[in-house]
Order: C-alpha cells, then structure tokens, then sequence
C-alpha cells in the first residue's frame, strides 16, 4: 500500500480540504446569500406603497366622488355617466349602516326601480338594472351586486361611506344632473 499524498483530517481516514477549496466554498455562498438580499432588497423597493388597510382590503382612488355632486363637478370620470330623467320609473335607493357584532360593518342597500344584476356588468345598459360601486373616504371599495355588503374594519375617525347606482357599463345613473348616491358617516373611536 502506497501512502497518501492528501492531508488527512484527524480521524485519518478523510482526506482534509484544502485552503483553496475551503475559500472557493467561502465565496461562493456569500455570494449566493449577497445575491438573495439583493433580490430580496429589489423587491421590496418596487412594491407599491401600502397604507394600513385591513386584509383584503382593496381601494381604487376615486376622489372626485364627494358629497352631493351635479354632473358638471363630477368632471369626466372614468366610467361616464347616464342620465335616467327619461326612464319611466326612476331609480332611488336608501342606505343604512350598522355594527357588525363580529367586526367590521354591515351595509344594507335598499334599490327601487332597480335591479341589481352582477351577470350583466359590463355588458350593454338596460333600463333599471345594473349595480353599485361603495366608496370608502373618496377610495373605491367594490361593486355591489345585490342588498347586503360587509365592509371590514374601518380606521379611526370619521369615514365617509359612499354608494352609487351603477348601470351596466359602470356609468354613474344621474338624475335632474345629480348622481343618484347615498352618503352615509361611520365613526371610528
């Protein structure tokens, strides 16, 4: 038997790493952990800034839906609007909020001359059906496609919940000019 031209580790029986391999082992997972923080830091300076919502809570910014607007200040908004002044039974609704024993908010949306019809959103307009869009301080909550909504937990303060009736496409029912809304305070201590 010819003797070992590689160091041993104590035991005697395993050949011992060498310097070389040891640093090579070295380099390569720092630079493997240095790439992961990299990613890692990457990622989390390009997610959008998120404010404290409640899980599952997600807002559009609607700003431009505020307390008892005419269509002229309500500008052009994104989903148009669709005056009902010609209907032959116009559209109303009556919005109530109330604590949810379990938490959060419970909205109940009472519509008349209307149906809510969530398989045709989006689709062409008929007279008397569509949806409604909730509002939560001025951010776009959801859609509503029928009389009862739960909203989770609200921040503390005063918070502005607003509900439109929606046509089919979205547009904002009007009538005499006004869009066809209810307002409704929920406080927060």
């Amino acid at each position: 038997m010819t003797p070992s031209t590689h160091p041993l580790n104590g035991d005697g029986n395993t050949p011992a790493k060498t310097a070389g391999t040891s640093l090579f082992i070295s380099f390569l997972t720092g630079g493997l952990i240095g790439a992961a923080l990299f990613w890692i830091a990457s990622d989390l300076s390009n997610m959008p800034e998120q404010s404290a919502m409640p899980a599952g809570m997600k807002m559009e910014n609607h700003a431009n839906i505020n307390g008892g607007m005419s269509v002229k200040e309500a500008g052009a908004h994104s989903h148009g609007m669709l005056a009902v002044d010609d209907w032959p039974a116009k559209p109303a609704m009556n919005a109530t909020i109330q604590k949810d024993p379990v938490g959060g908010w419970n909205l109940n949306l009472r519509a008349e001359n209307f149906t809510y019809n969530g398989a045709a959103a989006g689709l062409e307009n008929n007279k008397g059906e569509g949806h409604a869009h909730i509002y939560v301080n001025g951010a776009k909550l959801a859609r509503i496609y029928g009389d009862w909504f739960h909203i989770g937990t609200l921040p503390s303060g005063h918070n502005m919940i607003s509900v439109t009736l929606n046509a089919n496409d979205h547009s904002l029912l009007t009538q005499n000019g006004v869009i066809i809304e209810q307002k409704l305070i929920v406080i927060v201590e």
